[in-house]
């Protein structure tokens, strides 16, 4: 067309010329708009194209964040139950400390206030809570009777059948007594063959038939059990606190002195204190042995 244009030119064909023009005119700026389509199709895919790069980076990134969170909710769940075991390992080990050391301390109550043989309480204890119960008997003006036990001759049940069977005899004395008394009652192994009662709220006369029906029981044991036959006897002695005082120490000597007035009348006997008594000596045995 430019060809063509300058031909009509130099030939003075202006009106050719001037549509030749026109046209190329036309047809370049129809190539100026395909061209600028072009590129502006080019500049939409491009930018298409980023904004899918954009988006499966975002989609990217966006995952990576999933399996963080999902990491952490892991490391989370797992840090909970290491907790959890933790804490069930601490409960566990301290539930099994506690119980121990109350059976521990279960141990140590029962070595300090009962008696390892015969389960009774031992002289220790016995005297602690006598004094705190004749404490309060003087206080509510109760009286209260102390009953000591000794078994007649102990030593040869050890000499002719050996220490087992002597523990035998005392855990079965321990039994048999325990049998008799009250709930209120206090009783103890005081060492050896020797035994002891306070009894709350009781006066003499009453611990007297107490003391016998305890007599009584312990001269009925049947010795069988122990694989041997023999005769099971004690001597018992007892006062009051009308008669003796509230003082635990002065009321246990007295009872003393009643029981070995028991082994010096013969044995399997029950004597009681009494300071005023007419005879000789302050006793009287009420329950002598039967012949």
């Amino acid at each position: 067309l430019l060809v063509l244009l300058e031909l009509y030119k130099n030939d003075k064909e202006y009106e050719d010329a001037l549509a030749i023009s026109n046209e190329y005119h036309t047809l370049y700026n129809r190539e100026l708009e395909e061209i600028k389509e072009k590129n502006l199709a080019f500049q939409m895919a491009e930018h298409e194209v980023l904004e899918k790069e954009n988006q499966i980076r975002i989609l990217n990134d966006q995952n990576a964040l999933l399996r963080l969170k999902q990491n952490l909710n892991e490391t989370e769940a797992e840090n909970t139950r290491l907790f959890i075991y933790l804490m069930a390992s601490c409960s566990i080990l301290l539930a099994i400390f506690l119980y121990r050391s109350r059976v521990n301390q279960l141990r140590l109550k029962e070595l300090a206030e009962y008696d390892s043989l015969t389960g009774v309480f031992n002289r220790g204890h016995f005297t602690h809570l006598a004094n705190s119960a004749l404490k309060h008997d003087l206080e509510t003006e109760i009286s209260a009777s102390c009953i000591l036990l000794d078994l007649d001759i102990f030593k040869s049940v050890n000499d002719n059948y050996g220490h087992p069977t002597g523990d035998w005899v005392l855990r079965k004395v321990a039994e048999v007594c325990q049998k008799q008394g009250r709930k209120a009652d206090l009783f103890a192994r005081l060492g050896g063959e020797e035994f002891c009662f306070l009894l709350p709220g009781c006066q003499k006369d009453v611990a007297a038939q107490f003391a016998e029906e305890c007599r009584k029981a312990i001269e009925a044991i049947d010795t069988a059990e122990s694989g041997h036959a023999f005769q099971i006897t004690a001597s018992f002695g007892l006062t009051d606190t009308l008669e003796s005082g509230f003082e635990l120490e002065k009321l246990m000597a007295d009872a003393d002195a009643a029981m070995y007035s028991s082994k010096n009348s013969g044995r399997n006997l029950v004597s009681v204190y009494e300071q005023n008594n007419p005879k000789d000596w302050p006793f009287r045995t009420p329950y002598p042995k039967e012949k």
